[in-house]
């Protein structure tokens, strides 16, 4: 009969587009594999250049994304607020070792030089469909609030607010953080500072965010990523970025 006769192209159809749907799934689990292992062959890359940035980097994008659930921001945000934290120093491939290596403060020529790796990691970035998202991170995480940082010299709600969470994050970890030229300040140190920089170099409502969080949470984060940069059970921490970590 004709009910029976459409019922079995129904059927048909239905197993078709099943099928298909299968089929799709299969092909963007492997395109998220493929940019999974481009994200990680970028991160071995400067990992193997200079050890120290991974643990930075990892550091850096626990306090970015704690700042931006604290700013409500969504998973998706989230995430490429963590792909661009994990990529952000990737210009510094260009950067000579004898400058990016230098025990002594840089001078005036050496630390132009330094200043271009936004603007070569924007370059890199800018080659990869899927990380474009991420560049503005890349490119803009060294401007300042009041105009006066680099490459572009944005000011205020110019610079985009993944970039203004980042460079909060950034400052936070490299303030508490060993360098060669100076030991590492306390936690309570480096807060006072960046509060006292709200206006100037950071953006008031992502300072206003962090102080939000609470100092034992961003211990915790400074804890749970070890010397060597591994990341113990932080990964758990951070639901929707599965492609991160």
């Amino acid at each position: 009969s004709m009910l029976l006769y459409f019922r079995m192209n129904m059927l048909l159809l239905n197993m078709e587009m099943e099928k298909r749907l299968a089929m799709q799934k299969k092909h963007l689990e492997q395109l998220n594999r493929t940019c999974e292992g481009i994200l990680w062959a970028l991160n071995y890359a400067l990992d193997y250049r200079d050890h120290e940035t991974w643990g930075h980097s990892v550091r850096v994008v626990g306090y970015a994304v704690t700042i931006g659930r604290a700013m409500n921001l969504t998973d998706e945000e989230l995430t490429l607020l963590a792909w661009g934290g994990f990529l952000h120093d990737i210009g510094k491939i260009g950067i000579p070792d004898a400058i990016l290596f230098k025990a002594a403060p840089l001078d005036v020529k050496e630390w132009e030089i330094v200043k271009r790796h936004p603007v070569l990691g924007h370059e890199i970035i800018n080659q990869i469909d899927f990380l474009q998202a991420t560049s503005e991170i890349v490119l803009y995480h060294h401007e300042h609030y009041n105009g006066n940082g680099y490459p572009h010299a944005l000011k205020g709600e110019e610079i985009p607010l993944p970039a203004r969470i980042f460079a909060v994050a950034d400052a936070l970890d490299a303030m508490t953080s060993n360098r060669p030229y100076r030991p590492a300040r306390s936690l309570e140190e480096a807060l006072a500072e960046i509060r006292r920089l709200a206006g100037e170099q950071f953006c008031p409502r992502v300072v206003k965010a962090l102080f939000s969080i609470g100092k034992n949470r961003l211990k915790a984060i400074q804890d749970k990523v070890g010397e060597d940069g591994s990341i113990g059970t932080f990964r758990e921490e951070l639901p929707g970025l599965s492609l991160v970590f």
